[in-house]
């Protein structure tokens, strides 16, 4: 693991460059309405460039969430951001050309970030990116999708802002084994009727509520029209479950065919995963697969897909904090659902 990055408040002679810099990648949901300024808060986003020079720095008001850095392809640094308006990400590099992708460690709960642009060496430049990937995947949960306590040492450990880690939650790798870009709309404790330790069958705000924004801290909607996924993967219901009272079979039913019709009408032509587990003794996955089945006849939806992640995982080896899913659980997850999507869309 990588060195915290440095901040600093001022920089030596440099080349600064705006968000709009057409050699500036953002993948997954950002807000552009602000001159000057991206805004985003949910997990896994991701910022890329290609630079000239020995360094980088970046602006960016925060304070609150975490970031891996990756310089030509390997982690440099993880950011934790402070107070300051500027960081430097890498210095003291080799002349040449370099790769920069910056991913958001933390969710939307740790509050919102604006990015305000690269700063370079004077002189240098961004340049074109070169790779891209052509797949694109969508993935919707909680927190196993958000990857809450992922870098844990223990399922005894307390979640905390450190501990957790997208980039190792089984959404990315699952779309760097596919080759895929991804797109991340995640809440911890987040249920399609009822979230994690509400004491009633229904919340007032669970995930289909927060669908629709561009940051889940704001309620700017979210242009559906700028990035279409071929792949949805839905992970919802076992917060739903997680104690009684559950919420009823006709209330989760009609909640959950609305929320994927939902996404039907805006991403007409992608496949939609609709996971349940791994494995616990609560009704959701009779539910979801229920469900599934019921849009496959009635809508004759074949895109629709119900996947049972029927694993076992093991508390010693695969668990972070508070029994979630640490980097080998969500290796063992993501084995066990990419030949699904790999055989649905002939990938």
């Amino acid at each position: 693991m990588g060195a915290f990055c440095s901040s600093c408040e001022f920089f030596e002679p440099e080349t600064q460059f705006k968000v709009d810099n057409p050699n500036s990648e953002y993948i997954g949901r950002f807000d552009f309405s602000r001159p000057g300024e991206v805004r985003f808060d949910w997990p896994g986003v991701q910022i890329k460039t290609h630079f000239s020079g020995t360094y980088c720095a970046v602006k960016l008001k925060d304070g609150n969430n975490d970031y891996n850095i990756f310089i030509d392809n390997k982690l440099q640094s993880i950011l934790r951001t402070t107070t300051d308006t500027a960081y430097t990400l890498a210095s003291n590099l080799k002349n040449t050309r370099h790769s920069l992708l910056i991913t958001k460690r933390t969710e939307a709960s740790f509050g919102m970030a604006s990015f305000k642009g690269f700063i370079l060496d004077v002189g240098k430049s961004l340049l074109k990116i070169q790779e891209n990937s052509k797949r694109k995947i969508e993935f919707i949960g909680d927190s196993f999708v958000a990857g809450y306590g992922s870098e844990g040492k223990s399922p005894d450990c307390l979640f905390s802002r450190e501990t957790e880690n997208n980039y190792i939650a089984y959404v990315p790798l699952l779309a760097r084994q596919l080759k895929a870009d991804y797109s991340v709309v995640a809440i911890s404790g987040i249920g399609v009727v009822r979230n994690y330790d509400d004491s009633l069958r229904t919340s007032d705000f669970p995930l289909p509520y927060y669908y629709e924004r561009c940051c889940m801290n704001d309620t700017i909607r979210w242009d559906f029209n700028k990035w279409q996924p071929d792949v949805v993967v839905v992970r919802l219901g076992r917060n739903d479950c997680w104690k009684k009272p559950f919420p009823k079979k006709d209330q989760f039913r009609t909640v959950y065919i609305k929320f994927a019709e939902r996404i039907r009408t805006i991403y007409p032509s992608a496949h939609i995963f609709a996971l349940c587990g791994p494995i616990r003794k609560d009704p959701h996955c009779d539910y979801i697969r229920n469900i599934v089945n019921e849009l496959r006849i009635r809508s004759k939806d074949k895109k629709i897909h119900f996947v049972k992640l029927d694993i076992k995982l093991d508390p010693k080896k695969d668990f972070g904090c508070q029994k979630h899913s640490n980097e080998s659980g969500h290796k063992k997850i993501t084995d066990f659902l990419e030949p699904y999507i790999r055989q649905a869309l002939n990938w």
